[in-house]
């Protein structure tokens, strides 16, 4: 059956496979058949997540700006494979072993992508127990077999590969270091150009930076300091621009070094040296206080820590959450029976798509498994959107706008989620420049919000996607310029319960999450609410560690500085300086100077001095003291199949 749900996905898979001069054995060869591609772009087919991703990830684009819409059972096995990864970087053999063994019992073994992924973790497992790095290398081989066969006799510049596979040579070069250095070295170079050739930016910075640190370290190791100052500068460039902090502190140590290493200093080395080393200490800080985990790794581990921002939402969450929010009976949805629709929105019966097709009609939702902010089969626009998002979180307004005005011309501004995004960033920019009245702002949103979330209540939520997210959020914000903080906060405290009342782990709502924490913080500050305000900003930067991102770190440090700022405890404003100080390096570590100027001018508003003139004692930062429930590596949030 054709699935409208199904066709944008399959569409932009077709386009992308045709602009690129693909044909359908080049891009599914290894891991599908050429009938379950052919179903997958004409939209008969929706492909589960692994899937889908390792043909959106061979075409060198970015599965993260789509969302994916779930059923139980998909995301059980796709939480178990974020889990047993985690697992393998905080090496904890033993969950990695318990985990293993249910993946083992899964049917999802006989695809081939799940049978590599299942058979990589196997590999380095076994490797953690028993240190055979000869055995482990060849295990990881066959392992890549399984998708690219042959693969040591071929070019990689005349294939297709997703991440996984490059994974697995990256993996492979490092085991192979020891005694091939030369061949590991080719592997690496050769991954890195693909990387660079073949990957945009978004879905390369996932990679490209463990290729350069191992060819850094290797180059390091020959007394060749050029190559390391190479490799560690390209590195730094691509994990800074997307705000990503894998092998961060390892790649900025490795480029200071190689500037002292060299013979003849250029001109401004100094003032580099010290502006990397100031970057560096407030990024170890941070790490120190909130992740000392991500210090501790040893080598292989962090060639596991990856930078990630999946956006998931369950179907029969959005089933059931809407159907109450419209005042539906389960007896009164006729697409389904009640003993039926109540075990599906129990989650103890997963659907198939086509039964959540038609009930989700029923209920007047017309969404596809795998949504973004904006519809449309030209992938570029996708892109488009990230990068005006980004100009917007830097302040850079005037280049946002002019990205606006870009995606109104090429949107349909027929499909309601594009007339959506449009007028959203519009209010967005009003609100920025003070030219829109805060009642009226909140009018047009609430208006805009009902495009495609047409149950919205007052009082009433649902797990929103990310822009109903942005909208929602946009709402509380005018609330407080009209001076009703404290509906503001009630509105961003019933976002906040929808998060946590959802069985999916806040992991796979990051971006929204991340917003919500420092603008619910920001708020709560502005309340004189000084101890919830600290402990959002702390969970803030918790989590956005946890996914490998720097981006909002520089912010909730500086929303912290204030909460700290009007603290009564003595040794909280000592502790606001070293936030503002910490803020500041890290806001220009991440390209992030208009944000890095603001917080300047706060410090020499605060306490009359520049703030390249804070004193050194104070860097160090103190422990946060974890609250109840609060984001931590060793108490992650349930899970489906706990």
């Amino acid at each position: 059956m054709w699935d409208e749900r199904a066709t944008n996905l399959g569409k932009i898979i077709y386009l992308e496979r045709l602009r690129r001069g693909l044909t359908q054995d080049e891009l599914y060869r290894g891991i599908c058949t050429q009938g379950e591609l052919t179903k997958i772009e004409s939209g008969e087919r929706v492909p589960e997540k692994m899937l889908a991703d390792a043909l959106m990830q061979r075409l060198g684009r970015c599965t993260d700006t789509l969302e994916a819409i779930m059923s139980v059972e998909e995301y059980i096995l796709f939480d178990m494979r974020e889990t047993l990864q985690r697992h393998f970087y905080e090496n904890n053999y033993e969950r990695n072993c318990i985990l293993l063994e249910k993946y083992a019992r899964h049917r999802a073994l006989e695809q081939p992508l799940h049978r590599q992924f299942f058979c990589k973790y196997s590999a380095v497992s076994q490797y953690r127990k028993d240190k055979d790095a000869a055995g482990c290398r060849k295990a990881l081989e066959d392992t890549l077999a399984i998708t690219f066969w042959a693969w040591e006799q071929l070019k990689l510049m005349d294939y297709w590969l997703c991440n996984q596979e490059l994974h697995l040579l990256i993996l492979i070069a490092y085991f192979m270091m020891p005694e091939e250095p030369q061949k590991s070295e080719l592997i690496l170079e050769e991954v890195a150009e693909y990387l660079e050739v073949k990957y945009y930016e978004e879905e390369k910075v996932k990679l490209y930076p463990q290729c350069m640190w191992l060819l850094a370290l290797k180059s390091k190791r020959d007394g060749e300091w050029n190559r390391v100052a190479d490799y560690s500068r390209r590195g730094v460039e691509c994990l800074t621009k997307n705000g990503a902090i894998p092998l961060l502190a390892e790649l900025l140590e490795l480029r200071i070094e190689s500037i002292n290493k060299a013979e003849v200093l250029a001109a401004g080395s100094e003032e580099e040296v010290t502006a990397l080393s100031n970057q560096l200490e407030s990024l170890k800080a941070v790490l120190r206080c909130y992740a000392p985990w991500v210090l501790e790794m040893d080598e292989l581990s962090k060639l596991h820590y990856f930078y990630h921002e999946e956006e998931v939402s369950l179907d029969y969450e959005m089933l059931r959450d809407i159907r109450r929010n419209k005042g539906i009976s389960q007896s009164d949805v006729q697409s389904c029976t009640q003993g039926n629709l109540s075990r599906i929105e129990n989650g103890k019966q997963a659907p198939s798509k086509r039964r959540v097709m038609r009930i989700a009609r029923e209920l007047g939702v017309n969404k596809s498994y795998y949504i973004s902010r904006v519809q449309s089969e030209n992938y570029d626009l996708y892109e488009l959107c990230h990068w005006k998002n980004q100009a917007s979180f830097d302040y850079e307004w005037d280049k946002a706008v002019k990205m606006i005005n870009q995606l109104e011309e090429l949107l349909d501004m027929n499909i309601p989620q594009n007339r959506q995004y449009i007028e959203v960033c519009k209010i967005g920019d009003k609100k920025v420049r003070g030219k829109i009245d805060p009642e009226e702002g909140l009018q047009e949103l609430e208006k805009v919000l009902r495009y495609t979330m047409s149950d919205y209540q007052d009082g009433k939520m649902r797990v929103p996607s990310r822009e109903e997210f942005v909208i929602l959020n946009l709402m509380a914000g005018f609330l407080r310029k009209a001076g009703r903080i404290k509906a503001g906060l009630q509105l961003r405290e019933r976002i906040l319960k929808t998060f946590r009342d959802s069985r999916v782990a806040e992991e796979y709502h990051t971006n929204s999450l991340l917003l919500l924490y420092l603008c619910y913080g920001e708020m709560l500050e502005t309340d004189g609410q000084l101890e919830l305000a600290e402990e959002m900003d702390n969970r803030g930067i918790y989590l956005e560690i946890w996914c490998g991102k720097g981006k909002m770190t520089g912010k909730i440090l500086a929303n912290l500085a204030f909460v700290f700022h009007k603290s009564k405890m003595p040794e909280k404003h000592v502790l606001q300086r070293t936030c503002l100080w910490h803020s500041y390096q890290i806001c220009l570590l991440m390209g992030q100077t208009m944000l890095a100027k603001v917080v300047e001018e706060s410090y020499y508003s605060l306490f009359g001095e520049s703030i390249n003139d804070h004193p050194l004692r104070l860097h160090q930062m103190a422990q946060p003291e974890p609250s109840p429930g609060q984001h931590c590596t060793s108490e992650p949030k349930a899970h489906p199949e706990s």
